[in-house]
């Protein structure tokens, strides 16, 4: 059978091949052609970096092994089929042949455990000896595409079949497929939690439960993109984001309430100083009114409505609250009492998300009246 050589960078080589026996040593018959099966040098683990050198004879369905030594012993040699298996490789399996002597020092050995795509390997008192039963590239390539072991294994071993056989583009082009594979796997996990969160965020109908789920989702979002420039799910991640961003940015129209009656102003502002700025409030009925000067932002100079929300009706613990900033409570005011004289004042100034400890004081400008007018005005 007439065979095409190629690189030996790019498939694996035929074994030397003729049409008579002219020296000893074992060989694979094939056809009435004799393909020798030359020592194999391996260093420690065998792997699929180190087939370049190994050649194959070009068996399809009948061969024989050919034994041409003086003084041969069944006994002093033994015989391993090796498969090119992903997980397994290192494994060899001994097998035992059906041995006719045809000749003086010639053997005629079949091997009915040895199959097509394997290894044929040759221990004897002299050396060690192998051969690919079939093209051992074309085999290579058979268990990328049908296997079944983890992408990760299978990758690793593409990748050290391409040191054997660095320009076979089929093994190439199978890289990428496989690189592909890991990258699904490793993303579907996380992209698995994306989904749990998004289901909690759409079960919920009330605008400040999806919020509370809306940054979750978008961090698992985050997270997942970040595993690679080209995630399988990356079109459907984006557009996700986008739909939660909208819902985020799109606020529900406040309608102000009107405040309560005037006559309900009490008759002083308490201030509060901070490092860099001063706060103070006047009480309105249920509600309260708060200013902060010196803030570096919009919030400078403005009156906000707040809510008391009473903490412990023991200690007289209580937050002031006020939805004026972002659309949801922002706890702006905190005054807490452990019940043992320990009390604690405390403020998260408009868009300042740092805690800042406060004490009651200063000088300021306000009047009741005055934070009442500015606030109906704005």
């Amino acid at each position: 059978m007439e065979q095409t050589q190629t690189s030996p960078s790019e498939a694996s080589q035929l074994a030397q091949m003729s049409n008579q026996l002219s020296a000893y040593g074992y060989y694979v018959m094939v056809d009435g052609i004799f393909y020798t099966i030359e020592p194999y040098s391996i260093k420690m683990e065998f792997g699929f970096n180190k087939l370049g050198n190994l050649k194959y004879a070009p068996v399809d369905k009948e061969f024989k092994v050919i034994v041409f030594r003086p003084d041969w012993y069944y006994e002093h040699t033994s015989f391993f089929a090796q498969d090119l298996d992903i997980v397994n490789h290192d494994y060899t399996k001994r097998i035992e042949p059906r041995i006719r002597q045809v000749a003086e020092h010639l053997y005629e050995l079949e091997f009915p455990a040895l199959k097509k795509g394997q290894l044929l390997v040759i221990r004897d008192y002299n050396n060690l000896y192998g051969i690919g039963i079939g093209s051992i590239s074309d085999s290579l390539v058979e268990v990328f595409n049908t296997t079944k072991a983890p992408a990760y294994a299978v990758i690793d071993n593409i990748k050290k079949s391409l040191k054997s056989f660095p320009d076979n583009l089929v093994i190439q082009a199978l890289k990428g497929v496989w690189e592909y594979k890991v990258l699904e796997e490793k993303t579907e996990k996380v992209w698995k939690t994306v989904q749990e969160k998004l289901d909690k965020y759409n079960q919920r109908d009330d605008r400040e439960g999806k919020l509370i789920f809306a940054d979750d989702v978008l961090h698992e979002i985050a997270y997942y993109l970040s595993l690679d420039d080209n995630t399988p799910r990356k079109q459907e991640a984006e557009v996700l984001v986008k739909e939660i961003e909208v819902f985020k940015n799109d606020k529900p129209k406040e309608v102000k309430e009107e405040l309560p009656d005037i006559s309900l102003l009490v008759d002083n502002v308490k201030c509060y100083i901070g490092d860099t700025f001063t706060m103070t409030m006047v009480e309105i009925g249920d509600d309260m009114l708060i200013r902060f000067k010196g803030l570096p932002n919009e919030f400078d100079g403005v009156v906000l409505r707040h809510k008391k929300q009473i903490q412990n009706e023991a200690t007289g613990a209580f937050l002031l609250q006020t939805n004026e900033v972002n659309g949801e409570n922002w706890n702006t005011f905190c005054y807490e009492n452990d019940g043992w004289g320990g009390l604690y004042t405390y403020v998260y100034p408009p868009l300042i998300d740092n805690q800042i400890y406060v004490k009651e004081g200063g000088v300021t400008e306000d009047t009741p009246l005055k934070l009442y007018k500015d606030y109906t005005k704005q």
